[in-house]
């Protein structure tokens, strides 16, 4: 009977997985900046561990996104 078990495909192999951090769903694979409490941040990144998703911290605290000025425009950008 283990046998069988073993040998048999997994219920869930195939199947979309997703985290849920900060209130919000996330695919397999996502990386994330999570907040945890009022202070606390770290990137980390939406895994499978034995069929169940789990973070994986990647790094404490997170990148600040680069924002550039509002009159600039993409055309702006292009070289030449």
């Amino acid at each position: 009977m283990a046998v069988a078990c073993l040998a048999a495909p997994s219920a869930f192999a195939g199947q979309d997985c997703e985290c849920v951090g900060n209130g919000k769903r996330v695919k397999e694979g996502s990386v994330v900046c999570l907040q945890i409490g009022s202070s606390q941040r770290y990137l980390a990144r939406c895994e499978r561990n034995l069929n169940n998703t789990s973070w994986k911290k990647i790094t404490d605290g997170c990148p600040m996104s680069q924002i550039l000025p509002r009159t600039t425009t993409v055309s702006a950008l292009k070289p030449g």
